[in-house]
């Protein structure tokens, strides 16, 4: 982990107190300012504001089923927290996405978790909370998008998408029922191989992920994805980073999508920052 003060110029090790260097998501509460970063093997940090360490949570180990969760990769097969997802209205609420064992949800800051397996995808990519419904959990995954309605229980929801391996979920800020995904036929490592690729795809969903629409105007692509963003301050855009070193950016809504960005290699993290009056 490493923190800049100054836009990026410069940076600084910030990894006292991590006990993994495998860091795969990293979150800031809007509202506490705390934050967490999800580790391989799959563990959660957190941070303080002011604080000059990070300190564990609770560890996820000590879940009953944590001996089932994996990971497809060798040596180790260790699972990681793919995605994190934090509750605007409830600091101590976090909830995370295990690839692969299901989603772990704490509703007291991380000293205790429990695994939510009822009806959800073991492979798990994002979660989400919806805006003023605390019950509800928004989460892609290996095998397609999965909602509950309790906080509990899951449900398959997969009309419209004829693709499954799916990207982080984003969410329209000023219409929470409205959200972006990035879709791929066949799960990596296929994407890498460019007889077979990704065969990916935009979709997008009006009523919080009951049914899905492929938009955009491109072909179906080359790269799959790990990672997509939107922008606070323009809510109809949306933008995908891709394997194969491209980015893609929508700003109306999904309805057209341009190449913004090509030959990065791997693109593993976009981000739109906040823009300040």
């Amino acid at each position: 982990m490493f923190r800049s003060e100054d836009g990026g110029a410069t940076w600084i090790p910030d990894s006292l107190g991590l006990g993994s260097s495998r860091i795969w998501s990293l979150v800031q509460h809007p509202v506490s300012g705390v934050l967490y970063a999800g580790t391989e093997p799959a563990n959660l940090y957190r941070k303080r504001p002011g604080a000059t360490s990070w300190e564990p949570c609770s560890p996820l180990s000590a879940l009953p089923r944590y001996r089932e969760w994996t990971s497809p990769h060798p040596p180790h097969h260790e699972p990681r927290v793919r995605g994190i997802g934090l509750d605007p209205e409830r600091p101590h609420v976090i909830a995370a996405a295990i690839e692969v064992g299901w989603i772990v949800l704490s509703r007291d800051g991380g000293e205790t978790w429990e695994n939510l397996t009822e009806g959800s995808e073991f492979d798990s990519h994002s979660v989400l909370f919806s805006p003023g419904q605390p019950e509800v959990l928004l989460s892609t995954s290996g095998h397609g998008f999965f909602r509950s309605d309790d906080g509990v229980h899951f449900r398959s929801f997969q009309e419209g998408l004829d693709r499954d391996y799916l990207s982080p979920l984003v969410m329209h800020p000023a219409r929470p029922k409205t959200l972006y995904v990035y879709a791929a036929r066949t799960p990596p490592p296929s994407w890498f191989n460019p007889e077979v690729g990704a065969d990916g795809a935009f979709y997008r969903s009006d009523d919080q992920g009951g049914s899905w629409r492929r938009v955009g105007q491109t072909p179906f692509l080359q790269g799959g994805s790990w990672t997509a963003c939107g922008d606070a301050s323009d809510p109809e855009t949306f933008c995908v980073g891709l394997t194969d070193g491209s980015v893609w950016l929508t700003r109306d809504g999904g309805e057209h999508f341009e190449r913004i960005l090509d030959g990065l290699g791997l693109v593993s993290v976009v981000s739109i920052p906040t823009r300040r009056s």
